[in-house]
């Protein structure tokens, strides 16, 4: 692209996070060999103390390496542990932002200069390996050719990597299918997805897996997932596996830094999964026209949900669902393509891809998720959000639209006045009644230790109210920044592993208003906000995006950002 001033790169070829393993375990059985042989030729009286490898030990421990186990040793370094050591540090620094952190608007200006000993110290690259992967479990497997069908075994690994980080994806359809797969059960009464959808979650579930025996297979089943969505769409086949597999394949390729690529794979689930009419799914009683009122259905113990396939006359035609979970299914597949929509174009400054007129065609009528199997609730409402369920994958979908609804608003030279009212309204209401994030939850005896879901969800709230007060410096703006930085205190090694990756873009935002605040460090507008204590908050946020890179390089991106932005301002000043 003639642009190689831009480019970045390293002439030496990097060593994979197993050489390095491999290399220190290689070095530490050599030392205790060595030091086993020196103890039988010496005499007993002679002290092993003198002999210990400063390389090998903590510089600060007392013992002696000939009183340490071997296996103790290999393990040590085998799995590298993140849960308490880091922990403990996080706690410390965020134990007294505990009792606030439900509730954004607790704060005081005084705390928004909090201590950032806890995050500034840390090394990204100091937790490469996951927990899952720690052991070393795919050392030993057999290299795989892929003109072969993929080994059960693999399958397996892959399917549970995926659906223990399916909440990164925003896939919350039922995993029952995914689950007979992994147990090696035949699918009894239900449609096995389609190869778009299968080779769209190995994909990411190599990608979770940080492991170079899966990296090394991303390419592969990445130009699989490509090719069986041509094959599927040349012959309309199991279309709603199709939409999410774009879906999924936006989500990678998003936070892998590809976005033009991503924005082609979400546009074209969007417009299929409007095409198919996943957003018009509508109450009708069974036996009934699909067009009912979507009120009909709470007095009828027969009523179930249907597509209304009559909504546009342009629909692809499709086959009704044959059953609840199969309507559950599109209704989820729906939700995911919203949220990907609404989330990541507003991220990168691009469109959305769902209509969002009047146009009864492209109304969004779809419930929201489980929830409104519940209550009749329909996606009418959007942007009211009242309803009593707490179902994450809801609250998720409520904070998508809010996000989009709030960031365009901002954008708008001339918003409309009683749209910015109603969003403003609604925002309130939504922040009223998210649940409370509690933080770190001792109970939980493996990472996340927090519930990371929640803390997205707050997150992205507290953006939003930022976008509702863009371009000045209120203290609603100023309370939540600071609330979202003490989520990212409350964050310890091991849990950004399984954050959402677009919770960078959403750290950005809030970058940008302390950037704001540091251009007028000097002027009236900024009184009692000193650089220093600025330039911390930043240190904060940019550190936690360099931690988040090591999963999702998109986060290192917004660092560098927003590190040169902060250069040129501190340049100026």
């Amino acid at each position: 692209m003639k642009r190689a001033d831009e480019c970045e790169y390293e002439d030496r070829r990097q060593k994979s996070r197993t050489q390095k393993l491999r290399e220190k375990l290689a070095m530490l059985e050599d030392r205790i060999k060595e030091l086993e042989g020196t103890e039988q030729s010496i005499s007993g009286d002679a002290s092993s103390s003198n002999t210990g490898s400063p390389d090998a030990l903590d510089p600060g421990a007392n013992n002696t390496l000939g009183d340490v186990d071997r296996n103790q040793i290999s393990l040590d370094y085998t799995l590298p542990t993140t849960s308490a050591g880091t922990r403990s540090s996080s706690s410390s620094s965020s134990s007294s932002l505990l009792s606030m952190s439900g509730n954004p608007f607790a704060s005081t200006m005084g705390m928004v200069w909090g201590d950032t000993d806890n995050i500034n110290g840390v090394d990204e690259h100091a937790f490469d390996i996951s927990p899952f992967t720690g052991m070393g479990m795919f050392l030993d497997m057999p290299h795989w050719d892929p003109s072969t069908p993929l080994p059960f075994e693999n399958k397996k690994i892959l399917l549970e990597l995926f659906i223990a980080h399916r909440h990164q994806c925003w896939f919350f359809s039922d995993t029952t299918r995914l689950d007979t797969l992994s147990s090696g059960k035949s699918l009894v009464g239900v449609s096995e997805p389609h190869p778009a959808l299968m080779n769209a979650l190995y994909l990411l579930a190599c990608h979770f897996s940080r492991s170079p025996y899966f990296s090394e297979l991303e390419p592969t089943f990445l130009t699989r997932a490509l090719r069986e969505i041509t094959v599927a769409l040349d012959n309309q086949d199991r279309l709603v596996d199709v939409v999410q597999a774009s879906s999924l394949l936006a989500i990678y390729l998003y936070a892998n830094s590809r976005i033009l690529e991503g924005y082609c794979h979400s546009f074209s689930a969007a417009r299929l999964a409007v095409g198919l009419g996943l957003h018009q799914i509508q109450y009708a009683d069974l036996g009934q026209p699909t067009n009912s009122s979507p009120s009909s259905d709470r007095s009828s113990p027969t009523g179930v949900m249907n597509l209304n396939t009559t909504s546009s006359p342009s629909s692809i035609a499709s086959s009704p669902p044959k059953d609840q979970s199969e309507l559950r299914e599109r209704i989820s597949t729906f939700w995911q393509v919203f949220m990907v929509d609404r989330c990541w174009s507003v991220a990168n400054g691009l469109p959305v891809a769902l209509p969002d007129g009047e146009h009864h065609q492209g109304r969004i009528k779809t419930p929201w998720p489980d929830a409104a199997l519940d209550d009749g609730a329909t996606g009418a409402g959007v942007f009211d959000p009242l309803g009593n369920s707490v179902y994450m994958p809801s609250l998720k979908a409520k904070a998508a639209a809010l996000y989009e609804r709030t960031f365009r608003l901002s954008s708008s030279a001339h918003p409309n006045w009683a749209e910015f009212t109603a969003t403003s309204n609604a925002l309130q209401r939504f922040l009223s009644s998210l649940p409370l994030f509690l933080g770190f939850e001792p109970w939980r005896n493996q990472a996340p230790f927090l519930d990371v879901e929640l803390l997205t969800i707050h997150t992205i709230a507290n953006v939003c109210t930022i976008h509702m007060n863009k371009n000045n410096l209120e203290m609603e703006n100023l309370q939540a920044a600071n609330y979202v930085l003490t989520l990212i205190r409350q964050l310890g090694q091991s849990d950004y592993e399984w954050l959402d990756p677009l919770i960078s873009a959403c750290w950005t935002t809030v970058a940008k208003l302390y950037l704001q605040i540091l251009s007028l460090s000097n002027s009236p507008a900024a009184a009692g906000l000193p650089t220093f204590s600025v330039d911390q908050e930043l240190d904060v946020i940019v550190n936690a995006m360099k931690v988040l890179s090591t999963f999702f390089p998109s986060a290192g991106e917004h660092a560098r950002k927003i590190e040169q932005e902060r250069t040129l301002i501190l340049s100026s000043i």
